[in-house]
This record gives structure tokens, sequence and C-alpha cells, in this order.
């Protein structure tokens, strides 16, 4: 289209320019313009006008589409800024220019900015139809829109006589039609004359000159490959469609097409936000059901909550079956209104459901196939009908549309969920459906873990036992207490976490080994690897290696294991005890684990001793570091459930650890492991996000 425009020249064109890009490279000009700047094709605009004010206009053209006038100083020229297909149309008017000129460049513009404020195709039509008409000196215009059907539909139309405009609401595209042509061919058809029309299209010349029409210009609207359809301008007079005159009705039908274009691509993504809207409502919707099927209540509560919850956002009607043996019993339903559920439950009662009714909740929970009404005809109310009691009863309800899901787990069918549109009036559609199944899913996950999960826990539990301690040793002279609370939320409880703590008597009498551990990950491996941690320090331990050798030995362990990947890296703090009389010292080493602390009267200082975690590399840095616990004194080593759990004011922390440590007051180390665990249990409101291990040495006083 602006190709066409630029390349149009005559005796005293519109000066006229097109550039692309973001950097404005100017792509055509046509000779008119090239007069006044110079010849600057291939070349960013800013080369012949470097001024601010006109890359600004530019930008906001290019990047958002609005329309700008910008008067230049040198040369004097008033240039305007149009949103077009391949870039920006520049229309420049010289101080000098004629008074026509000048008028009808002023009046492109404001025509180029009422199109950009234009919200729908059907307002664009209209001010181009009207508004560009009267500005062309058109007596009839209409504007068209491409269908996919391979047709044209009429968007606006004035100026012809009813019977005409009525017979061309919808165009077939055809050869040997000026309008089909100029769509077909992506260029302009002009007839200038009713002898141009007789000769051209003979066929169409009774019409196209009816009611005494002339002249006429078919003009194409096309963005890039983007077909959009086609605007028709007619005359009473013959016109000779000079350049200038072609330029100017280019031009209006280039910023024509730029308009339907951008407002077809708004109503595109308008319609692409309201759809990821809708779906991020369903998703939202899913993530509370599950939320709420987890809570710790009856099946009949949960189910009851759960179709409480789908009424009135997503349905008029929710209810939901079960199946118990040989029956299939209605465990839950809802509805905004009271006095609604109670009717339909004095309905049931009278007359009872059909178990063989097609579509019914029973049918569908014995098949496992659903059901999807997206309109209930009354046909088949009648069909469902006992007499004509009953059939006015149902009437009354005023079903529209029904989807009937099975709850299907493992190929088994737990029962039925049904959503129903009534008063409101909406229908269900495929999106519908396949949203249902999804929450039916939920539910019967839900039902069949209820199920399992006692069984799972237990399971868990057992497994969980064998890799901690049973009980502590006894270590003379030292007080041992140790505290572990699995991961909670999401049912993680089932799985056996890493946290591992454990005490083990050294070589030497008086000697002995503390550690804790944390395994990245959950489940069987992260329980394998934990055994693996426990045995291999145990018997290191017990040959009397020191805690960074200790830890490298374990190092080489994991690695040698089947199956060895940097996901399952480990984190361990490692220490030697040796006790005597006046108390008892530690010699720390930690593999990227969280320092430990020391309680000394009321003050706490951690326990630093640098190293690589375990399990990722071959060779790994450790340090040892000394410490003296003095009777009374304690040492708290713990994993990072304890400083990394979230609540609802953020982290746990280091801080928040290291003051409680400090102001427990006269302490035990059993007393300070209650504390310290209470204290980390109650700050995530008891629904813990990671395993949390505790380890508390205190020399006796």
């Amino acid at each position: 289209m602006t190709t066409a425009l630029v390349d149009a020249v005559g005796d005293r064109p519109l000066p006229l320019a097109v550039t692309a890009t973001a950097e404005h490279v100017v792509v055509r000009a046509n000779p008119a313009a090239r007069n006044l700047v110079g010849d600057v094709v291939g070349r960013p605009i800013r080369a012949a006008l470097p001024h601010p004010a006109l890359l600004a206009a530019l930008d906001a053209a290019y990047h958002r589409g609005d329309p700008g006038v910008v008067p230049l100083p040198a040369p004097d020229v008033v240039v305007g800024c149009l949103p077009v297909a391949d870039g920006v149309l520049l229309l420049l008017a010289p101080a000098d220019a004629p008074p026509d000129l000048r008028r009808r460049t002023a009046a492109l513009h404001r025509l180029a900015a009422e199109l950009a404020s234009a919200a729908n195709p059907q307002a664009i039509a209209f001010l181009v139809s009207t508004t560009a008409a009267r500005l062309l000196g058109a007596d009839a215009c209409g504007v068209y829109s491409r269908t996919d059907a391979g047709a044209l539909t009429t968007l606006h139309s004035s100026g012809w006589p009813a019977a005409t405009a009525g017979r061309f609401t919808r165009v077939e595209l055809r050869r040997g039609r000026p309008l089909s042509d100029a769509v077909l061919d992506g260029t302009p058809v002009w007839l200038e004359d009713a002898a141009q029309w007789r000769s051209r299209y003979p066929e169409m010349a009774p019409v196209g000159t009816s009611g005494g029409f002339q002249a006429t210009a078919c003009l194409p609207l096309r963005v890039r490959d983007r077909d959009l359809g086609a605007v028709v301008f007619s005359f009473l007079t013959p016109r000779p469609f000079r350049s200038d005159e072609r330029e100017y009705l280019l031009a209006t039908a280039a910023l024509c097409a730029q308009a339907l274009d951008r407002v077809r691509l708004l109503a595109a993504e308008q319609a692409a936000r309201a759809a990821a809207e809708r779906q991020l409502d369903r998703m939202t919707f899913l993530a509370r059901a599950s939320r709420l099927m987890e809570a710790p209540l009856s099946v009949e509560e949960r189910l009851q909550r759960l179709a409480n919850l789908a009424v009135p956002d997503f349905s008029d009607w929710c209810a939901v079956h079960l199946v118990r043996g040989d029956r299939v019993d209605e465990v839950a339903v809802a509805h905004a209104d009271p006095a609604k559920v109670a009717f339909v439950a004095r309905l049931q009662e009278r007359y009872p459901p059909d178990p063989t009714a097609p579509g019914s909740a029973i049918e569908v929970s014995r098949t496992g196939r659903p059901a999807f009404f997206p309109e209930i005809p009354d046909a088949l109310l009648v069909d469902a009908a006992v007499d004509e009691e009953h059939l006015r009863l149902i009437r009354s309800i005023g079903l529209r549309s029904a989807v009937v899901v099975p709850l299907l787990v493992r190929g088994r069918s737990l029962g039925t969920l049904t959503l129903v549109h009534a008063e409101s009036g909406q229908r269900f559609d495929e999106v519908d459906l396949a949203f249902t199944a999804q929450l039916a899913g939920v539910a019967a996950v839900a039902l069949d873990n209820a199920r399992l999960y006692e069984e799972q826990r237990r399971i868990a539990q057992t497994l969980q036992d064998a890799l901690l301690p049973a009980v502590l040793p006894d270590v003379p002279g030292v007080r041992v207490a140790a505290r572990y609370r699995p991961q909670t939320d999401h049912l993680a409880g089932l799985h056996v976490g890493g946290d591992l703590y454990d005490v083990v008597a050294g070589d030497t009498p008086g000697t002995w080994g503390v550690v804790v551990a944390d395994v990245c990950g959950k489940g069987p491996e992260a329980a394998a690897r934990t055994a693996l941690i426990r045995h291999t320090l145990r018997a290191e331990v017990g040959h009397g290696h020191g805690p960074a050798e200790v830890l490298r030995r374990l190092n080489r362990a994991m690695l040698r294991e089947p199956g060895g990947s940097p996901l399952r890296f480990a984190t361990a703090a490692h220490g030697r005890l040796h006790v005597d009389g006046d108390g008892a010292t530690v010699t720390m080493a930690s593999a990227g684990h969280p320092p430990p602390l020391v309680r000394r009267g009321g003050t706490v200082e951690a326990v630093t001793a640098p190293g690589t975690l375990l399990g990722v590399y071959p060779d790994i840095e450790l340090t040892e570091t000394t410490v003296r616990l003095d009777r009374g004194d304690m040492m708290v080593l713990y994993t990072d459930g304890v400083t990394e759990a979230r609540g609802v004011n953020g982290l746990y922390g280091n801080d928040r650890l290291a003051t409680l440590v400090a102001t427990t007051p006269s302490p035990t180390a059993d007393t300070l492991a209650d504390t310290l665990l209470a204290d980390v249990v109650g700050f995530q409101q008891g629904r813990l996000h990671d395993d949390v291990a505790l380890l508390i040495l205190e020399a006796m006083p």
C-alpha cells in the first residue's frame, strides 16, 4: 500500500516518504519529498532532519501507533508522522505550499488522529465512509471486511441508494468485478467515468453507475500479508484521478487499513487475555479445591465444601455422588438458594432418580463415561418425567446446561461430579467439560489418597524410625538431647526425609562421634543415602579417624554409590567429642552444613568450620576447629529446616535461633530442645516445609 503510494508521482504531488525499523530508515520517497529533504533513501531520516521532536514523533508512531505533527524550522516544513503497516508515513508540507496542499495535509493528519482513537472496526468504517469521504469529495463510500469464507461483508456505507447498498452487504470474491479484482490482486482499480465502467466491467456497469454515479475507486486494505478488505469511493461526476489525488486516496486507505489492523490485533489480544484470565481463574479454583480436599475433614464434609466452592462462580448447581457397594449415593449438593436445595431434595424423595436414565449421575458413576449437555432440550425432561406433575416440577427448576463427569482414579469410578446451569442462562462448552474433568480428577485423587493415607503414613514412619537411633547412648559427663520432626505440608509427612542425627562411641573410652546431616530430597533414594551416611559414619568413627577424615571417607563412599548425581548431595556437621572431668572438648568439621551454636551463660557463638558439601566433588576442602565446653555450656547442632523455616513473617533465620538459644532461662539439653522445636513449629503455624533435626550437647554442671 505505502510503496504504491509514494511511487505515484505527478505534476503537483503530495510530498511523501516512508521509514521502516526502529532506526527510521527511509525506504521510499517520492520526488516532491526528495526536493524538500534530499535523496535520503536507504539512510535514517535523522541524516536529513536531525530534530529531536521529529525523532520522538517517529518513535511514538512506530512503537505505539500514535500519529503526530511536528513543525520544523529548517527546512521550514510541517511533518506529519502517520503509523502504517511497514513503518511510518511522512507527509511533508512546506511553508510555501499551496493552500489546497496544506489543507489536504492537515485534513489527513486529523483523520489519522481520529482513526487512531477509534475503538472497533465499525467506528473506523464510519469515519472513513463519512469524514474521509467528505474530505475526498466522494458522494458515496463503503468499507468492507474480508471474511474467512472468501467474501467481503459491509462494515459501513453511506451515499448509495438503499437498494444498491442492500445488495452488497455480502460480496463474494469473483474475478471480473472491480471490488474483487482490487482485493484479489492487491492493487487499486480506478474507474474515471461511466464509459470506463462499461468498457472494463460491462456486467457490473449497470450497478456501478446506478443512481447517476460515474467514477469509482476500489482500494484494497492490506497490512503486510494480511488482507483486511477494501474501501470503495464513488463520485457522481467523472473523476480523472490525477496522481496527487490518487496519492491522497491511497494515503486514506493506508490509514484505514492500519487502523483496522490495530483494532484487530487489539481484539485478538483482549480475547487472548480474557482466555488467559479465564484459565487462571480455573487453575486458581483447582488449587483451592486441591487444598480443600486435603483438609482434615470427613469425606462428606470435604465434598460438600467442594460443591459450595463451585457455586455460583462456575455453575448454578453442583452435586457429588459416591459409589458405595451396589448403591450410588448423593453425598453433597449446593445452590446459592437453600430453599431450592430443599425443593430438589423433596422432589427426589417423591420421584426417586431412575438408575438407568442415560447421562444421569448413577449411570455415569457405573459406566465411568462422562455425559455432556451443552443445551438441555425439553424433550429430555419429557423423557425423564414420570407424569405431568413431575414434568412441571422439573421444568420449574429451569435447567439449561449440564456436565456430569466420573470421579476416576486408576481406572476405577468412585462416583460423579455434576455441574448444572439453570437460572443464570449460561451454557457449558468443551472447555468447561475439560475443566470439570480436571476438578473431578482432583476430587477422585483426594478421595483415594484418604483411603491410602494411613497405611502409607505407617510405612513411612517405620522406615524413618529405622534411619534414626531408637535411643541416644548415655554419655558420661554430657547430657544429650535430640529432636526430629518431618516435613508436614502437602502430605509430605508420608515421605521419608533426609535429616539425620546420631551419637556413637569412639575408638577410645571417653570419645564419641556426633553428627547432624541433611540429605537432598525425599523418598526412597534419600532414605538410602541417609542410611549410607549413618552406617559409614558409625564405622569410620569406630576406626578412630578425625572429623575431617571421616567426612572425606564418607564423600568417597557416596560417590561410589551407583546412580550418583550432583542433585543427590548432602551436608553434615560432624564432631569428635572428648569428655574429661571439667567438661568436654569438641573437634568439629562441617561439609556445607549450618554452623553449630555454643551457649556460654547468656552468650552464643557460632562454630565455623567451612567445608565442601558431600556427594558431588571427588576432592573436597574441609577444616577442623576445636571448641571447649565447660560445665553448663551447650552446643546446638541443627539442620536448615530450622533457620530456613518459612512463616508469615518470612524466614526464621540465624538471628532468631541464636537469640532463643541465648535467652532461654536455665535450660537443660532436653528443655532447650523442646523450646527450640516448639518455636520453629509455631513459627510455621504447625505446617513444616522441611524436616527439622536438633542435637544438643550439654556439659554437665
